[in-house]
């Protein structure tokens, strides 16, 4: 077997097996998790519940097991696979459904999360403007958990996002970087500062 294979291996197992075990397992998070005790019932006990184990095995193609077995990663007997399998959906549990954290500063970046500059001051912006909060709360734009989730940009960037959205604007459409990086203007303009080379004094 090449070793261009072998590299390839184990991220096309992790692929092939996520993609193929339960949507509920896929979508897990936080949020999912406090809205929906049977969730929290069926993939927080620890261990997982035999029924939810099942489930999640049964999801898993013959050819996974083949493959963990051909790299010598498990054994060839029907205990080898839930033995190693098991551990790893548990820390996808964990990671996928971990509380976001009461001090947001420990969030921060080392660049600017819209124009990727790292050498240059960052500021916090609030994604869901402070001012919004009552309302974003009582509306139901959001749970009150994700209120006060930020994120890291420089002077420059956080100064155009407020320029081209209203803070209601932010709340209820552009609460995420992800979100506010689907806008034409933004990416258009965190490509163009992102070349700028100077730092701010």
């Amino acid at each position: 077997m090449s070793p261009q294979l072998k590299q390839k291996s184990p991220q096309y197992l992790a692929t092939e097996i996520f993609d193929s075990s339960p949507h509920e397992l896929q979508s897990l998070s936080y949020s999912a998790i406090q809205n929906d005790p049977r969730l929290a019932e069926r993939f927080l006990s620890d261990p997982f519940p035999p029924t939810t184990l099942d489930q999640i095995l049964a999801s898993i193609p013959p050819s996974v097991g083949d493959s963990l077995h051909t790299y010598s990663l498990i054994d060839n007997d029907q205990s080898s696979l839930p033995k190693f399998l098991t551990p790893i959906f548990r820390q996808y549990v964990d990671a996928a459904t971990a509380a976001p954290p009461t001090t947001w500063s420990t969030t921060r970046t080392s660049a600017c999360e819209m124009c990727e500059r790292d050498w240059i001051p960052l500021s916090y912006h609030h994604l869901i403007p402070k001012q919004t909060h009552a309302k974003a709360v009582k509306r139901g734009w959001h749970e009150e958990w994700r209120l006060n989730s930020v994120a890291w940009l420089c002077r420059a960037c956080h100064s155009f996002v407020h320029r081209v959205a209203s803070n209601e604007e932010l709340a209820r459409e552009y609460w995420s970087v992800e979100r506010l990086m689907r806008r034409e203007d933004i990416v258009a303009w965190a490509a163009w500062v992102g070349r700028v080379r100077w730092k701010a004094r």
